[in-house]
């Protein structure tokens, strides 16, 4: 179907859309609140004109979209299309990872535990009007429900969300064992508790009231209530010197100057008691660096830089759009406001986005003055640095590839430097499920969207036919005008010795390659052999040649294993139950539940196994028969030996 004709079939939906090139491929993924009117912004042009977006409108040739039922479903369904065919035209975001939560147990004695991130399907929040309050309570900032226990984050990175678990077990005495506690004592007490960092809730002389009162204590130091944590700290302190309790004193003392020297970094710059993230965008050629502060309850806690790459020919706006998208759905929550510095296609639209994200009201806005306005300027100082210091680290990096390349250019003995090398690699156990592995390397640097593998249809343990079996089927595909794998190589690398290059050897001049450069590198003796020579290349003379080579070898070997293991593991959890005619998922659930095991099934009788639920004669003879040839048959020097092949 024509373009023209799936735009009149396109729904006035919420959803995520596809912009397809001649061969399928996604070249660009968005999101929209009405999926008709975005695509016809595309395709008409009415508010886009940037070079950028004519060159991409020219490659498409096919559209697809996937309605949803919420904008938080868009944005992270969005993000995970981008994430997964990196499209040409999209800006991506190099950070990609997930962000560590902390998470307060509802414990009778709760203890702080790591959430790597929230589950997909999961709202910050969970459900019920109880919730919903306290999430707009303002004494809890970044709380959350989430199944057992209260959710505090997300953390930009894992470093401080441990100091801050380290400092919840110094300052208020938190429990970190597993121990399902009740108040009684129970077993002997941990280190922790031996070095003041356990309250010993587990000795049974702490009253389930006072570690509440810890409790409440670490959720105001995580929600970013520093300053009441500390004025109730020195109140303590002060409370305590007047009764001359001058060693209680002297550990309040002790607590206050922990705590102060842990939010030392701090810094107040502005009375707001509200939660922004604060976003400045700089940018240069192809690179760009969005800066972002957090700022809670009026503190500067903190600054993260994030690298945005294919940004060319869009504006600042452009790439803050992609920021938010990428940056926030990985996050899975978003802060009270976020201060932008310039206006944003569809602000509206990304506050309701950012609101069902967080479950509670988002504001999008641009500050023209005031404090923060300030701070915006300090975040784009911020932006401008790490787009310097981004910069100067590209040029570096591609400096010492360029240098390794070089060193292993002149160890191979090519005219060109090797751009592109691709290493190859067969993994088996005498020839059972037989595997290879293609891995590309870019300017020295892996490029794991080209690794490609193959399942072997050689027969038997022969290394030697599957290498040329795996480099003949690459090749017949490159000539085929498959351009997943195109272009071709200029360095072939495969993992082994003679055999292995002999092998390739022949079917790049079987194939008319024989121009591409080709060596191979056996694991025992770390040699580099190239064809035709009965001597091993100078690689010693060469280490940061060799050492590319080593790397690729490596990559080549971990990509090829892991996935001979998985068909392996496949394999084995078939079962025998799968081969019996009649017995489909419901019988043999059935069955299983009946008898445990499938010994067990095997030692019953007709009878028994018919009598399960949804099992007939028929089936439970076929399914007999079937256990009786699968029966292991003892070796015929055992039989009548049971002793044999044990100890005693």
């Amino acid at each position: 179907m024509a373009i023209t004709e799936k735009l009149t079939t396109v729904p006035n939906e919420p959803g995520v859309y596809l912009l397809k090139d001649a061969e399928g491929k996604p070249i660009y993924v968005g999101k929209a609140q009405s999926l008709r009117k975005r695509l016809q912004q595309h395709f008409q042009g009415a508010d886009r004109a940037g070079a950028w977006h004519v060159v991409m409108i020219s490659h498409v040739a096919d559209l697809d979209y996937i309605l949803t039922s919420s904008p938080r479903e868009a944005l992270l369904l969005e993000s995970t299309l981008i994430k997964q065919h990196k499209p040409r035209y999209n800006i991506r975001l190099m950070d990609d990872k997930s962000y560590p939560y902390v998470m307060l147990t509802d414990e009778a004695f709760p203890r702080l535990v790591v959430l790597r991130d929230l589950p997909p399907n999961a709202r910050p929040g969970g459900q019920g009007k109880r919730v919903a309050r306290a999430l707009h309570d303002p004494k809890r900032h970044e709380v959350h429900r989430l199944g057992q226990g209260e959710v505090f984050g997300p953390y930009a990175e894992a470093r401080p969300m441990r100091q801050a678990m380290r400092l919840v077990g110094q300052l208020f005495g938190l429990r970190s064992c597993r121990k399902a506690l009740t108040g009684a004592p129970q077993g002997v007490p941990c280190l922790n508790y031996h070095m003041k960092r356990c309250l010993g809730p587990c000795r049974g002389d702490i009253t389930g009231a006072q570690y509440a009162e810890a409790v409440r204590q670490t959720r105001r130091f995580l929600s970013g209530h520093t300053g009441r944590v500390l004025s109730d700290f020195r109140r303590k302190m002060t409370a305590a010197a007047a009764r001359q309790e001058f060693e209680r004193a002297a550990v309040w003392r002790d607590t206050v100057q922990a705590l102060e020297k842990a939010t030392r970094h701090e810094v107040v710059i502005g009375t707001r008691s509200v939660e922004q993230d604060v976003a400045a965008v700089a940018a240069a050629e192809d690179l760009a660096v969005v800066a972002v502060l957090r700022v809670r309850h009026g503190r500067l806690l903190g600054a993260e830089d994030y690298l945005l790459r294919a940004v060319s020919g869009h504006s600042p706006a452009e790439m803050l759009e992609a920021f938010l998208t990428q940056h926030y759905s990985a996050a899975q929550w978003a802060p009270r406001e976020v201060l932008l510095p310039v206006e944003i296609e569809g602000r509206e639209e990304w506050e309701q986005t950012l609101r069902d994200l967080r479950g509670a009201r988002v504001t999008v806005r641009v500050p023209r003055r005031g404090p923060a306005r300030g701070m915006l300027e300090l975040a784009q100082r911020n932006a401008e640095q790490a787009l310097v210091r981004a910069q100067a680290m590209q040029t570096r990096r591609e400096g010492m590839a360029a240098s390794v390349l070089e060193d292993l250019r002149e160890l191979v003995g090519m005219e060109q430097l090797p751009e592109r090398i691709e290493g190859y690699d067969i993994s088996n156990i005498q020839g059972d499920h037989a595997t290879a592995a293609m891995v590309v390397f870019t300017r020295g640097q892996p490029d794991r969207q080209s690794y490609r593998r193959f399942r072997m249809r050689t027969v038997g343990p022969d290394d030697f036919a599957m290498m040329a079996e795996a480099l003949r089927r690459r090749l017949q595909r490159a000539a085929a005008g498959d351009p997943s794998f195109l272009p071709l190589p200029d360095l072939i690398m495969v993992d082994g010795g003679a055999g292995q290059v002999s092998a390739a050897q022949r079917v790049l001049e079987e194939m008319g390659e024989a121009g591409i450069a080709l060596v191979g590198l056996a694991k025992r003796e770390e040699q580099v052999r190239a064809p035709g020579q009965a001597n091993p290349l100078p690689a010693e003379e060469h280490e940061a040649g060799r050492y590319l080579l080593q790397r690729v070898r490596d990559e080549t070997h971990r990509f090829a294993v892991t996935y001979h293991r998985g068909l392996r593991a496949a394999a084995m959890t078939r079962s025998v139950l799968d081969d019996v005619p009649g017995l489909g998922p419901r019988r043999r659930t059935a069955l299983l539940r009946a008898f445990g095991s499938v010994r067990a099934m095997a030692e019953a009788s007709a009878e028994e196994l018919a009598a399960a639920p949804g099992m007939n004669r028929r089936v439970a003879a076929a399914l007999l028969e079937r256990l009786a040839e699968k029966a292991p048959t003892p070796p015929a020097a055992d039989r009548g030996h049971p002793s044999r092949g044990g100890r005693g």
